[in-house]
């Protein structure tokens, strides 16, 4: 959030945080941050594996569950199915969430605990349903309310912005055509993915044998080429090798890059409705406090942060008295 407040004020038309470069006077925008958060970061990364020696695994044909595997995990992908379209409609959580809840309660719900981690098929059926629930559903708070159900949907929400689209409620009456043009892309991608899946399998996975020292150079040079072309700026060069090097940093230290792209993507949008909003109020933070519907955003808000850190003290407890 704090790198989205970078450039010029709307409602005061001061240039804030750009150290008296007139290119920053427009905002960093978050497609160069992305490509360095995600592919200049993994190409730092995989520069220190140059030297590691690859060893060649031969590829059977792609083989189907048969009906009996698939009636045995009918119940687990039902489940799933269920836990990950309610994962994706909570705003920022995505499909990690629902992958790691899925297999959790498919282990949970399941007589026989032994097999889980040894190849049990209800180990893949549970995380990959409730996964692939949560990216379709995930783009329902990216569209109704303008807030992305996870890091893929930042990135479309980003993008529907930067072509001058503001998802929220008024979007599905301004745009019909182009939410269903988007929903009947999203079916299509799927049904594409299998077909192409099964057939491309065994040479997609050839890309691994291309040697490192020309793979990875590749990919800087095509994202130093994503990041210039949006602006024709170098600027957006250099932020985008800064992010690389935060990246790296983060991925080092622990932290996802996901929650970066985010609060850049809705910076903007958040402090332009909160100054709105202060000026509806005549600048009075307690005039939030008057509105049920902002305490009961507040305390979800609360919950979502604090949950999570009982949870992982409840966790070490058990784990200390174990």
């Amino acid at each position: 959030v704090l790198i989205a407040t970078v450039g010029m004020d709307f409602t005061t038309g001061i240039d804030r945080f750009t150290f008296g470069n007139w290119a920053l006077s427009e905002g960093i925008h978050f497609i160069p941050v992305m490509i360095g958060l995600f592919a200049g970061a993994e190409f730092i990364k995989q520069s220190g594996k140059l030297n590691q020696k690859k060893v060649r695994v031969a590829i059977d044909a792609v083989k189907l569950p048969s009906w009996a595997e698939i009636k045995f995990c009918l119940a687990t992908i039902a489940r799933s199915c269920g836990i990950g379209s309610f994962i994706g409609l909570l705003p920022a959580e995505g499909g990690t969430v629902a992958a790691m809840i899925g297999y959790n309660e498919a282990k949970r719900f399941a007589k026989d605990k032994s097999e889980f981690g040894k190849g049990d098929l209800r180990g893949i059926a549970g995380p990959e349903a409730a996964n692939n629930a949560a990216t379709g559903a995930a783009m329902v708070p990216t569209l109704a309310l303008g807030i992305p159900g996870s890091a893929t949907t930042a990135i479309i929400l980003g993008a529907l912005l930067a072509h001058g689209l503001r998802p929220g409620p008024h979007l599905f009456t301004e745009q019909p055509t182009l939410l269903y043009s988007i929903f009947l892309a999203m079916l299509i991608a799927n049904i594409a993915f299998a077909v192409f899946g099964f057939a491309g399998a065994k040479l997609f996975a050839r890309i691994t044998l291309i040697p490192t020292e020309y793979l990875w150079p590749s990919v800087f040079i095509l994202a130093v080429i994503g990041a210039y072309a949006l602006e024709q700026s170098v600027l957006d060069v250099w932020i985008m090798v800064g992010a690389g090097l935060l990246g790296f940093v983060m991925q080092r230290f622990g932290f996802a890059a996901a929650p970066v792209i985010m609060g850049l993507i809705l910076g903007e949008l958040v402090e332009g409705t909160l100054k709105q909003s202060l000026i509806i109020f005549d600048h009075s933070w307690w005039g939030f406090l008057d509105r049920p519907i902002v305490l009961t955003f507040l305390g979800l808000t609360l919950a979502s942060i604090l949950l999570p850190l009982i949870a992982q003290q409840r966790a070490r407890r058990k784990r200390a008295a174990a």
